[in-house]
């Protein structure tokens, strides 16, 4: 083998390995996002658990109403001075008819949002409208 061949067959064999460990790097860092957004993911959802559990915690102590959004306000008051998981927002508000709660949680660097409607009524916390008041409310 010439002195040219092997300079040639080193060259080849640098550029290939150095291209190997470029692709290896960049699966290795989108292995790495991949794991990052999941524990993003977990986060929102075990915020979305703790926040649930808050919320029964509360139902079973407090005393029920007769006024839904009695009921309503004062859950919000009390679920509202709670702190949520570090890195997790929450945005609690009552619903327009002022009758629920509307949760929004998020997380630094995931799009994805969680949001829930939590009615008093659900948790025994107001009597429940009857049949007749529901289909009244949506037609």
């Amino acid at each position: 083998m010439t002195l040219s061949e092997t300079v040639m067959a080193s060259l080849v064999f640098s550029l290939t390995a150095a291209a190997s460990v470029h692709v290896l790097d960049l699966v290795s860092m989108s292995v790495l996002e991949l794991e990052k957004r999941q524990q993003r993911s977990d986060q929102l959802e075990a915020g979305l658990v703790s926040f649930e559990g808050l919320l029964r915690s509360e139902s079973h102590q407090a005393v029920p109403l007769e006024d839904c959004s009695q009921a309503a306000g004062r859950l919000l008051l009390v679920l509202q001075s709670t702190l949520p998981v570090q890195g997790l927002h929450r945005d609690l508000s009552l619903e327009p008819s002022g009758e629920a709660l509307q949760l929004t949680l998020t997380v630094d660097g995931l799009r994805q949002t969680r949001h829930r409607i939590y009615h008093p009524a659900a948790y025994g916390l107001c009597p429940a409208p009857s049949p007749v008041e529901v289909a009244r409310a949506t037609s």
